[in-house]
C-alpha cells in the first residue's frame, strides 16, 4: 500500500509532514501544494494508496473536486487521513467523514500539533513548539523563526523535501547546518522588506486602510511581509498579491470572511484565494507590466471587503 503525503509549503506543513514520516519511518511520495491546488495533487495519487493531508483546509471553490478524488481513493481500498487546523464548515466536516475520511480538525493549535497530538508521536514536542511559535503568531520560541527561514530559503519541492527529512530528526538543536542557511535567508530577506516598504502601495475603502504589495515567486515568509506593511502604513489589512492566489492579513478584521466570498479559506486573521486572472492580464503579468495585475488584484478584495461588509462604500 503506498503512503503518500500532501502538505503545505510553510513551516507548519513542513513539520506536520516530518511528523508523519518520523511516524512511520517512509513516504513514497511527497507533495508540496497550496489549498487551491488540493484537487489537482489529489488527482494524481493513485488508486487504493493510504494519503495523509496536512496543514491544508478546503476551499469553496474546489470542495466538490476534493470530494471526487477522495471519493475515488476510498472506493479504490484506499484511506485518507486528514490533519488540519483552519476554520472548516460544519457541512464540509460531515461530508468528508461521511465519506470515510479519517478528518481531524482542531484549532486549539497548529497543524504540526494537530497530527502530534492524534497520531501520539513521540519525542516531537519540541518541533511542535517551534512550528506553532510561528504559525500561531505566538512567537514563544525563538526556534521557530530558525527554522521557517530554514524551510523557506529555496522554493520547489526539492528543497521543501530535504528540509522536511530533517526536521523528522529534530531534536530542539539548531545546528550549523540550519544556522548557515539563516544567515544567507536573512541577507535575502532585508532586500525583501526594503522593496515591499518601497513597492506597497494604500487604499481606502470606507474608512478601512489596505496596504498592498505584489510578492515575486520566489519571496516567502508572506506572514512576515505582511506584518511589516502593517505596521509601516498602519494599515488594517494587508493584501499579497501573487500570481494566481492572494493572500490576507490582518490584527483586527475576520479576513477569512472576505476569502470565502473569494472561493478560499484560511484563518480569522490569515487567510487567502486563488485568483484567475483572464488572458490580457496573465500577458501583461509575463510581460513585467505587473502594475496592470496588482491594482486588479487588489479591486478584486476591495469588491468583496464591500460585499462582506468589512467596510462600506
Amino acid at each position: 500500500m503506498r503512503r503518500i503525503l500532501i502538505t503545505h509549503t510553510d513551516l507548519d506543513g513542513v513539520a506536520s509532514g516530518a511528523l508523519i514520516l518520523k511516524k512511520f519511518g517512509h513516504l513514497d511520495r511527497i507533495y508540496f501544494t497550496q489549498p487551491h491546488n488540493l484537487h489537482t495533487r489529489l488527482a494524481s495519487v493513485p488508486n487504493g494508496s493510504n494519503i495523509y493531508i496536512t496543514d491544508i483546509g478546503v476551499n469553496k471553490t474546489s470542495f466538490d473536486k476534493v470530494k471526487e478524488n477522495v471519493k475515488r481513493v476510498l472506493g479504490s481500498g484506499g484511506e485518507v487521513f486528514w490533519f488540519d487546523h483552519h476554520v472548516w464548515e460544519e457541512s464540509w466536516i460531515k461530508e468528508l467523514i461521511e465519506l470515510g475520511v479519517s478528518l481531524y480538525v482542531d484549532r486549539s493549535t497548529c497543524s504540526a500539533g494537530v497530527v502530534y497530538k492524534y497520531l501520539g508521536i513521540e519525542a516531537a514536542e519540541e518541533l511542535v513548539r517551534a512550528a506553532c511559535s510561528v504559525d500561531l503568531w505566538l512567537m514563544n520560541d525563538w526556534r521557530g523563526n530558525f527554522l521557517s527561514r530554514y524551510v523557506g530559503y529555496v522554493g520547489g519541492a526539492s528543497w521543501k523535501e530535504k528540509a522536511l527529512r530533517k526536521l523528522a530528526d529534530f531534536d530542539g538543536t539548531i545546528d550549523s547546518e540550519i544556522s548557515d542557511v539563516v544567515e544567507k535567508a536573512i541577507t535575502k530577506e532585508l532586500k525583501i522588506y526594503d522593496k515591499a516598504l518601497r513597492k506597497a502601495k494604500i487604499r481606502e475603502c470606507g474608512g478601512v486602510k489596505v496596504v498592498y504589495y505584489l510578492k515575486d515567486q520566489e519571496e516567502h515568509l508572506t506572514s512576515y511581509i505582511a506584518n511589516i506593511l502593517l505596521s509601516r502604513y498602519g494599515a488594517d489589512i494587508a493584501v499579497i498579491c501573487r500570481r494566481g492566489s492572494i493572500s490576507l492579513r490582518s490584527r483586527t478584521f475576520d479576513v477569512r470572511e472576505v476569502a470565502l466570498s473569494m472561493g478560499g479559506g484560511g484563518h480569522p486573521r490569515a487567510a487567502g484565494a486563488s485568483l484567475k486572472p483572464d488572458l490580457v492580464r496573465r500577458i501583461m503579468y509575463f510581460l513585467g507590466l505587473r502594475s496592470f495585475y496588482t491594482e486588479w488584484c487588489v479591486n478584486k478584495v476591495l469588491k468583496h471587503l464591500t460585499s462582506t461588509q468589512a467596510c462600506f462604500d
